[in-house]
């Protein structure tokens, strides 16, 4: 049987999508002629009288095209494919996606612009070849095109901070083996020379990419999906997203690669395939129920999880906005929050943070509102009545921040568990009613999609947590019974996870990969209590579970009291040998006045904090706790530092 043009030109397109999973490069060989060949979207072909009727109004075709859009998506997520968060952009058009320093834009405007980008980069690396691409960006929508657009041409994100130390980031680019240096004009001093040295293509990235091409006489009512744009193929009855890889490879493919903080040795690189953010995207979607119409304060680092999975791409992902500050600024922050001399556009009702983020902002709420009681009461009822959510991760939050948030805002601050590897993993509840509340301390039940155990290793007890949408813990519906069997249950013990948010590997560390696996459980290599329905992480094993005079303490349950004292600007506690303990309990302290400050009062104050056994049997004043170059206390090596100086004291003595 003779094959009509029109579906020879569909066997093309499906023969190099087999071969080059739809990329840019293949597809744009068959693209005009398919498009001369294709029903244009909309138009109705009838031959009654030899007349041919003209399609309908652009809102109506428009409509169509979306409606059948979104049907794609949904079969595809049907089949277990993966629909990443830039292919999601064509469903949210011209609503508002990111508002930055420079102006806000549209998620077609960036959906655009990462086109343009992605073409330079297939250009450089090849399409859909999982070619690391490293990119230094600031906190702006010069980040999201430059990670998205590693993604449209099927490249590994590779995001880095432009605070760290060169030699810090040479070894994140040679350990990837990025081929690909991005960067934007004002980080050009960081980037020119790290690719000049390593010998890599540079790319620099402009908002000018956001710029829309002068639209042809005709075009200005056309939508963004018709295929006279190019965002969209229609083939007969079948829409077609124009030059992107197919749901096959984003399946199979990965997306990025983050650096651990190398706490206990050299940053190892965790991959993270696009199936792994998807769950996030899943399952935090729903239990914190970001929707389309919200819109994130964001002013965390990027080359981290918790910025850029949680807080940026999980509300792109479904249509909510970002709005991205180029740093933290308290003064700025509360603008946001108060929506200060904001438009409609700037209005944020989510706010993701860190804990040392809401103490600087209780300290600017202190110095401009706490004196004014107009604004005290104006303060909690707008944040009560006006922000959704408010999130606190990444470290422990202290009781007299989770407190004094509250006295201020009315919101009991969201804490979550997660770590690079596993992405969320546990969360403390959206919905606060008489079965659910958020405990200072505690980070809640685990995710929708994610199994924890809780493994007791010395009693040969363990405890399996599951969490499952719109059940138990994250039943929609307020005071639903989630109370468990499991309830007045309690066991200490490593935590171990698994799910679909779990990594696969370290980038080229098989052995490091095998190690951290237990029968297909990731080994998170921290301590964790489960009682009354929530668990409380007591902190890393391995340095953090000190055993002193035949207790298990935790090291974060004392820094976190030792934090509440009003002197105290740092702290890091440690066990350290000793003969009559075993251990001691060490707290190595920056303070603000260390003329003033005392420790024998510091400890009668821990007194009333911490059980006689947690109180420090030593603590050692320094001026500042010391920290990699990725913020975080290298507690290995404090201890081997203060052993060291111990011994030293101890030959001293000697001699």
């Amino acid at each position: 049987m003779k094959m009509s043009r029109l579906v020879l030109a569909r066997k093309c397109i499906e023969a190099i999508g087999g071969a080059f999973g739809g990329n840019t490069g293949g597809a744009s060989l068959v693209t005009q002629y398919c498009r001369s060949l294709s029903t244009q979207a909309g138009k109705v072909h009838q031959t009654t009288g030899g007349v041919d009727q003209q399609p309908a109004d652009p809102e109506a075709v428009h409509a169509d095209l979306h409606q059948r859009l979104t049907s794609l998506f949904e079969e595809e997520t049907n089949r277990n494919l993966i629909v990443p968060p830039f292919k999601r952009a064509l469903l949210y058009g011209e609503k508002s996606a990111v508002r930055d320093h420079t102006g806000d834009y549209s998620f077609i405007q960036i959906y655009e612009a990462v086109k343009r980008l992605a073409l330079q980069i297939s250009n450089c690396c090849g399409s859909a070849s999982q070619s690391r691409v490293a990119f230094i960006c600031p906190n702006n929508a010069t980040y999201v095109i430059s990670q998205w657009a590693c993604w449209f041409s099927g490249q590994i994100a590779v995001p880095l901070n432009p605070k760290y130390p060169q030699d810090l980031l040479e070894y994140y680019i040679k350990d990837s083996d990025a081929s690909l240096l991005i960067s934007t004009p004002e980080f050009q001093n960081i980037a020119q020379p790290l690719a000049t040295k390593l010998d890599r293509k540079l790319l620099l990235v402009h908002h000018d990419l956001l710029k829309s091409e002068a639209k042809q006489p005709g075009e200005e009512d056309t939508s963004y999906l018709d295929p006279k744009r190019e965002n969209l193929l229609q083939l007969n009855d079948s829409l077609v997203v124009e030059g992107c890889l197919n749901g096959e490879f984003y399946r199979d493919g990965n997306a990025m690669i983050l650096y651990t903080s190398g706490t206990t040795g050299k940053p190892k690189g965790v991959v993270l395939s696009y199936a792994n953010i998807d769950a996030q995207f899943n399952s935090l979607s729903h239990a914190w129920q970001v929707k389309g119409n919200d819109s994130v304060l964001h002013a965390l680092p990027l080359n981290h999880v918790h910025g850029t999975v949680v807080a940026l791409n999980l509300p792109l992902s479904v249509g909510a906005k970002c709005v991205m500050l180029p740093k933290f600024d308290s003064s700025s922050v509360w603008s946001y929050i108060l929506n200060v001399n904001m438009t409609s556009k700037e209005r944020v009702n989510m706010i993701m943070g860190v804990p040392t983020m809401y103490g600087l902002l209780i300290k600017e709420y202190d110095n401009v509102f706490e004196k004014n009681a107009r604004m005290v009461d104006y303060v909690k009822t707008h944040c009560k009545n006006k922000i959704k959510l408010m999130i606190s991760g990444s470290a422990p939050l202290p009781g007299t921040i989770f407190n004094r948030w509250y006295e201020i805002s009315g919101h009991n601050l969201l804490e979550r568990y997660g770590m690079t590897e596993i992405g969320m993993a546990v969360s403390n509840p959206l919905i606060q009613d008489n079965t659910r509340v958020r405990k200072q301390g505690c980070v809640g039940m685990p995710l929708p999609g994610v199994s924890v155990k809780i493994v007791d290793k010395e009693h040969n007890k363990e405890l399996l947590l599951e969490g499952k949408a719109n059940e138990g813990y994250w039943n929609t519906a307020t005071d639903a019974n989630v109370v468990g069997s499991i309830e007045h249950q309690s066991i200490a013990g490593n935590i171990y996870v698994k799910g679909r948010s779990v990594f696969s590997e370290y980038w080229q560390k098989p052995e490091e990969t095998k190690a951290e696996f237990e029968n297909g459980w990731f080994k998170t290599g921290d301590t964790a209590e489960y009682s009354e329905g929530t668990i409380k992480i007591l902190g890393r094993t391995s340095v953090d579970i000190i055993k002193s005079g035949g207790f298990k303490l935790s090291a974060l349950e004392i820094e976190t009291a030792i934090h509440e004292h009003p002197q105290t600007t740092d702290v890091a506690v440690i066990g350290l040998p000793d003969e009559t303990w075993g251990s001691k309990v060490v707290a190595v302290i920056s303070v603000k006045d260390p003329e003033t400050f005392s420790i024998p009062r510091l400890l009668v104050w821990l007194e009333q904090k911490l059980p006689k056994q947690a109180i420090p049997k030593e603590v050692k004043l320094i001026s500042e706790v010391p920290r990699n170059a990725m913020g975080k206390i290298n507690k290995k090596e404090l201890i081997q530092t203060l052993n060291a100086d111990e011994q030293q004291n101890q030959e001293k003595v000697v001699k």
